[in-house]
């Protein structure tokens, strides 16, 4: 029949002069194992086995119609053109005598109940009972009623109540079915395929294609960095078709609202304002979307580069470096790389240009570079640090040796290198002079206050290019004291004392607890501080004003908490149903990374540290980790447990609960139903435990169920 001018094609109508694909009519089904065979009838006919072929055909396809004497839905098999044949799936009958009657009853279902395909009439011919013979009903594997759709797994129930069964390769006639299964498994689940079968035109196909034009989209990218091309203009010939492409690099040719481009070879073009035009052919097929993948060469290249540090060739993170004069900048990263960008573009036009790279504490660099189209730049750019130089000297004018100088600020604070690092500081040489350097010193420079212990600040105005000549002028005391145990009074022997934030050199207490500085440097207010750590203590300090001409400083040490040897035990427990539940864990492992403790990695485990006993897919577990934090390797830090539904079913009614103890000690208990979410969601969050270098363990309880699967990480 013409529609709009040609003829539909099949599975395809004609609605308001077009050709559209024609309303599904179900009416057929196929039947998949686990194992990837399909349920056919060889022929068209005789026993209904499994077939390995992956292209299915009529004879592994079954009408859902009624036959000739029942109103009773069967299967019926598809002859070789894809009609109707008449031959319908029947189950074989087994005989049981009746004890009392001495007659024969008939029961379709259980062992030596043979599955055929063959016709009708009826192999027990008469009897009241015979249509059982040719009902077949398909329901759901998960037990639920709703009505079987495709994609569903399913059983095969003959009258009998039992399910047809994949014979196995060891039993006679492997491959063939029966109907004596009892229990829902790997050869009596089938995965269900509903389509609509026509005689001649076969098996609908997941597609149908009426219509004589298709999408086409594409990407616009760099040739070689595989960057998208933002801002392109694609036009397909004369076909009015056209898209710009988005920041992504991606277009749709349109024509006004229409997206659906005529088949057949066009010239698409591409252009861009610094790339090369493209032209291509290309040709769409009916109803074939066709994706475009369109490289584009740039007029331009890429300028990239390294800023280091001159002396230490380390790189310098948040350096400013400038293309002058032409909009280009760029700020290093943490590894002190850049990219010159000006807006969203990274493409530098050619020509000659002269790069500056400034750092808050560094000299300026200058540099020339060229660019060539296509031929990307990178740079190595090293910067001078800037330096502050000066000298201590005592009272007397003699100069003084091995004492720190340190950057202060105004308020008289200590100034620490960027990201929280070390204090910016230097030790005075054996004629007392020093050098600071790396000083910050903004774009144009800054004033900064230099001190030592036991002189006053001073002030110097730092530019970029540094400063020198900075004199110091201090004095000392003598500091004793005892350290003590804080929690017995008694002496604390061998401990470290230190004169904080000095050169001097460290000493030891003695059996008294007594120690003893001849000559202790005073910090900007006059003071000194004293500290002292010991094997088996926390460490102590105190800050004291000093006094002349010997200054007192006591300390007391708090002993270090006990160390717990036991093991963390993370039990997982649950019912009968979901059959199998799965135990995760990850923690730290020695690499800074984290590990996954699961089923799948049990033995070995990845860590010494951790273990997981067994692998209980029968349900009720239990499963046991155990994280043992007196293993040599063992890393102190964030542990996080959860559960994995790896049966597919529900958390509902599973009874699963899980207990963390340490020793004798229960940390803690937790029930899925008392979790926060879906019980459907396959990925029950537990908790996180943390645990000290000292092995003394925490729980901090989560319990949320989420999306996920076997291999999810948390």
């Amino acid at each position: 029949m013409s529609c709009g001018g040609i003829e539909c094609p099949a599975w395809c109508e004609c609605v308001d002069e077009r050709c559209v694909p024609s309303p599904v009519r179900l009416n057929a089904m196929r039947f998949r194992t686990r194992d990837g065979r399909w349920l056919h009838a060889p022929g068209g006919a005789w026993r209904l086995s499994a077939d390995t072929t992956s292209s299915p055909g009529p004879f592994h396809t079954f009408y859902v119609s009624a036959p000739p004497t029942f109103a009773a839905s069967v299967l019926t098999a598809c002859g070789p053109a894809w009609e109707v044949s008449g031959n319908v799936v029947r189950v074989d009958p087994r005989v049981v005598a009746h004890p009392k009657e001495h007659t024969q009853h008939y029961i379709w279902g259980g062992t030596n109940c043979d599955v055929w395909v063959s016709p009708y009439p009826l192999s027990v011919p008469g009897h009241r009972g015979a249509e059982e013979e040719y009902t077949v009903r398909v329901v759901r594997a998960d037990g639920s009623a709703e009505e079987p759709t495709s994609g569903d797994d399913v059983l095969l129930v003959a009258a009998a109540g039992t399910y047809f069964r994949v014979r196995g390769p060891a039993e006679q006639w492997a491959g063939t079915v029966t109907a004596d299964g009892t229990a829902a498994g790997d050869d009596t689940v089938f995965r269900l395929v509903v389509n609509e079968v026509r005689p001649g035109d076969g098996w609908r196909p997941g597609k149908v294609v009426c219509m004589s034009c298709a999408p086409v989209t594409g990407l616009v990218r760099h040739h070689v960095t595989g960057e998208p091309v933002a801002g392109a203009h694609v036009v397909a010939g004369s076909t009015g078709f056209e898209a710009v492409t988005d920041e992504h690099g991606r277009f749709t040719l349109t024509n006004g609202a229409t997206t659906c481009v005529p088949a057949g070879t066009h010239t698409l073009t591409t252009t861009h304002g610094t790339h090369l035009p493209d032209t291509r052919p290309i040709t769409v097929e009916p109803e074939v979307p066709l994706d475009l993948v369109i490289d584009l060469r740039r007029n331009c290249a890429p300028v990239t580069g390294l800023v280091r540090d001159f002396s230490s060739g380390e790189p310098l993170a948040g350096a400013v470096v400038v293309a002058v004069g032409s909009g280009f900048r760029a700020v290093t990263d943490e590894g002190g790389r850049f990219t010159l960008a000006r807006g969203a573009s990274t493409c530098v036009p050619q020509g000659t240009y002269t790069l500056t790279a400034d750092h808050d504490t560094h000299q300026q660099n200058r540099t020339e570079f060229t660019v060539e189209p296509e031929a990307a730049v990178d740079l190595e750019i090293d910067l001078t640090c800037t330096p502050v130089s000066g000298v201590v000297r005592y009272v007397t004018g003699d100069p003084v040796a091995g004492v720190k100088v340190f950057l202060m600020d105004a308020a008289g604070q200590k100034v620490r290198r960027p990201g929280g690092g070390p204090f910016i500081e230097a030790t005075t040489r054996a004629d007392g002079t020093w050098t600071l350097w790396c000083v910050p010193h903004g774009p144009t420079g800054l004033t900064w206050f230099f001190w030592t212990a036991g002189a006053n600040k001073v002030s110097e105005f730092v530019p970029p290019v540094g400063v020198s000549g900075v004199e110091l002028v201090t004095g000392c005391v003598e500091v004793s004291g005892t350290v003590t145990d804080a929690v017995t009074g008694n002496p604390v022997a061998g401990a470290t004392v230190t004169l904080t934030g000095t050169a001097v050199a460290s000493t030891t207490t003695d059996v008294t607890g007594a120690y003893r500085f001849a000559c202790a440097p005073l910090d900007s207010g006059g003071r000194v501080t004293v500290s002292a750590s010991r094997t088996g203590y926390l460490d102590a300090e105190a800050t004291v004003a000093a006094r002349a001409p010997v200054t007192v400083v006591d300390l007391q040490m708090v002993p270090d908490p006990p160390i717990r040897t036991e093991p963390v035990v993370i039990a997982l427990a649950w019912g009968n149903a979901p059959a199998d539940l799965d135990a995760h864990l990850s923690g730290p492992d020695t690499n800074n990374g984290r590990f996954h403790l699961s089923y799948a990695s049990m033995t070995p485990p990845p860590v010494d540290y951790v273990a997981l006993d067994v692998d209980a897919k029968q349900g009720f577990g239990p499963e046991l980790v155990t994280i043992t934090p007196v293993v040599a390797d063992f890393v102190p830090g964030h542990y996080r447990y959860w559960v994995h539904d790896f049966s597919g079913g529900t958390f509902e009614n599973s009874a699963a609960v899980v207990t963390v103890t340490q020793g004798a000690t229960q940390l803690g208990q937790y029930t899925v139903a008392a979790a926060v979410g879906a019980q459907s969601e396959p990925i029950w969050q537990v908790a996180d435990v943390s645990i000290t270098a000292a092995g003394q363990a925490t729980v901090v309880p989560l319990q949320k169920l989420r999306a996920g699967d076997a291999n999810t990480r948390l």
